[in-house]
């Protein structure tokens, strides 16, 4: 067991080391999102055949963050293969970036909202390259107490011009921005109603509050308590979006259709907002000796 204090405002008791967790965290993180990219790919019946570079490479990649935090300390090869794994993870979602940009030019050959809002998700694939930073960071340690001083198993020290714990914020700020885009471009769709609009202004706000902490000197107590409840209110407005997905996925008919939930409301896609939120409070959280 060990313990976190959260701005000394929360003492939360967690089952394993915070690092620990993290890499737990992370790998559900990189199974989830291969599962919901297999079932997104199947669309189009995996054509062409690079749709099943990041189907392949989810496995590896979540195994090997569980492997890494479940053991209390990561041996020099495993931890070489979970960074080797992480980079991978990286040059997977930039690739993914690139065709999904490409797929969505228009046939003249440059960007048009339209063909954007209802070609491929072109920010999806930063998700693995969000996550995996995330698993690489999470390796890591700082040492001496020295913000940015960071020892990574296997390979030796080095500093960074940041502390660990900004560059968690950074991550967890930028994802709010990326959900946020996406969800301004995928409820454009069928136009915006004052529920679509939650998320977009929400998500806003909470990248400017997450962005600020990461380049504030300091923070104040004010500063504090707006982190820690928006972080809250980012678990509650996924659970909430959510349900309504799933409402408009099961069409009245309280039936399951894989059909329509590839068609219409990606079922999984506000819970990123929950995600987001569970880790904001998670990386600003001091573990206690």
């Amino acid at each position: 067991m060990s313990s976190i204090n959260i701005f000394h405002l929360a003492n939360i008791k967690l089952p394993m080391a915070k690092n620990r967790l993290l890499l737990v965290f992370v790998g559900i993180n990189l199974m989830f999102t291969g599962i919901d990219v297999a079932l997104a790919h199947s669309i189009n019946d995996y054509v062409p055949v690079y749709e099943w570079i990041p189907i392949i490479y989810f496995p590896f990649g979540a195994l090997s963050c569980i492997i890494v935090g479940l053991q209390s300390q990561p041996k020099k090869w495993t931890a070489l293969i979970h960074i080797a794994l992480m980079l991978v993870g990286i040059i997977v979602g930039l690739l993914g970036t690139a065709f999904h940009g490409y797929a969505v030019l228009n046939p003249e050959g440059y960007l048009t909202w339209a063909w954007v809002v209802f070609g491929s998700p072109i920010l999806a694939p930063m998700a693995f390259a969000g996550i995996s930073l995330l698993g690489l960071y999470a390796v890591t340690e700082e040492i001496n107490n020295e913000p940015g001083m960071l020892k990574v198993p296997g390979l030796g020290t080095f500093k960074a011009p940041i502390s660990r714990d900004r560059h968690f914020l950074w991550l967890v700020g930028l994802g709010f921005a990326a959900s946020t885009i996406t969800s301004i471009i995928d409820h454009a769709q069928y136009g915006y109603t004052f529920y679509k609009m939650i998320p977009i202004i929400f998500g806003l706000f909470a990248s400017s509050v997450v962005i600020y902490l990461a380049v504030s000197k300091e923070w104040t107590k004010g500063d504090e308590n707006v982190f820690i409840w928006t972080m809250i209110s980012a678990v509650v407005i996924g659970v909430l979006g959510f349900g309504f997905h799933l409402e408009s996925d099961l069409a009245g008919t309280g039936v399951f259709s894989l059909e329509r939930i590839l068609a219409f409301a990606p079922v999984l896609a506000p819970l990123l907002f929950s995600d987001l939120g569970m880790l904001g409070l998670l990386v600003v959280a001091e573990e206690k000796n």
